[in-house]
């Protein structure tokens, strides 16, 4: 049960936008949205400068750093107070005596904390049921240290990502990339707050490229078996319909994707770097296309 969201903010005008998404997302839970502003240390970055500058210089550069990280500090608190203002979102730091947002809906918090972004978050993400991260527009994710915080995330955190992805009202038609994996597994069990919500379920099975069934016969992996999923998801009320995927030269992940697409999905839910990772960078993956190309709806990936 998805109870509490944690969700970045980096002083952006697009905070705003991002968090009338996650107050929304949150409504049908009644859960907590933690708001978090990570602040980089300056200090951190002395070594960079080299043995060049002074003592003096240095410091200069520090107290700059500082004040600026002030200032987003306070223009993404302030975009907070009228976020929650807008949403009329009661601001809790603690549950109530009588259950998590009883009788109140949706409560919200804010958070700064100091530290390298990616791993700071990481760290925070592991105590809570889901984390919601801002995909900007455009052909790509964007800088790399963005790409670094959402792996950060997948791999050490041990909880589902949310990549939020225009309008969220669609998220009751939900489509799962599912190939049998532990990380498909695991996907569908963090998914399961909104699955056992949805209107509609689709399970997606792409089919096999050559080196694909080469290293799952190598490899022993299982077979995916679609049709288990849909009398497991049957226990819950789902009933979902399985949509095999044709590749036609395509990647898996671009496949997936154009599928879910044409479903209308609102939610593709996957399985996070299924193969090792590094296979998945050097050759691509699903995992490493929607993390890389514009995806038409939200995504939640588990690792």
């Amino acid at each position: 049960m998805i109870k509490h969201i944690l969700v970045p903010v980096g002083g952006l005008p697009t905070d705003a936008v991002l968090l009338e998404k996650v107050f929304a997302l949150a409504r049908p839970f009644s859960a907590h949205v933690e708001v978090l502003h990570i602040r980089r240390d300056p200090r951190n970055d002395l070594p960079l400068y080299g043995e060049g500058f002074s003592a003096e210089i240095l410091q200069e550069v520090v107290d700059e750093a500082e004040r600026n990280a002030r200032t987003t500090a306070a223009a993404a608190r302030r975009m907070f107070g009228d976020a929650v203002a807008g949403a009329s979102v009661v601001v809790a730091d603690r549950p109530a005596a009588d259950g998590p947002t009883e009788g109140i809906g949706v409560t919200a918090s804010w958070r700064e904390a100091t530290g390298p972004t990616a791993r700071t978050l990481a760290a925070r993400a592991r105590f809570a049921d889901l984390t919601v991260l801002a995909r900007p527009s455009g052909e790509s994710l964007g800088p790399a240290l963005d790409l670094e915080v959402v792996q950060g995330a997948l791999f050490e955190s041990g909880r589902p990502v949310l990549l939020a992805c225009g309008a969220m009202e669609r998220l009751d038609s939900v489509a799962i990339a599912w190939n049998g994996s532990l990380s498909s597994v695991r996907a569908v069990a963090g998914a399961m707050g909104f699955i056992t919500r949805a209107r509609t379920v689709s399970i997606l099975v792409a089919d096999e490229g050559p080196m694909d069934a080469v290293v799952g016969v190598l490899g022993g992996r299982a077979q995916p078996q679609p049709e288990r999923l849909v009398d497991h998801l049957a226990w819950h009320g789902v009933q979902a319909i399985i949509r095999h995927v044709g590749r036609e030269g395509r990647p898996v992940g671009t496949a997936l994707a154009e599928a879910a697409r044409d479903l209308n999905a609102g939610l593709l839910v996957m399985g996070g770097y299924g193969h090792s990772r590094m296979r998945e960078i050097v050759l691509g993956g699903a995992t490493r296309h929607v993390l890389t190309h514009p995806v038409d709806c939200a995504v939640l990936l588990v690792h």
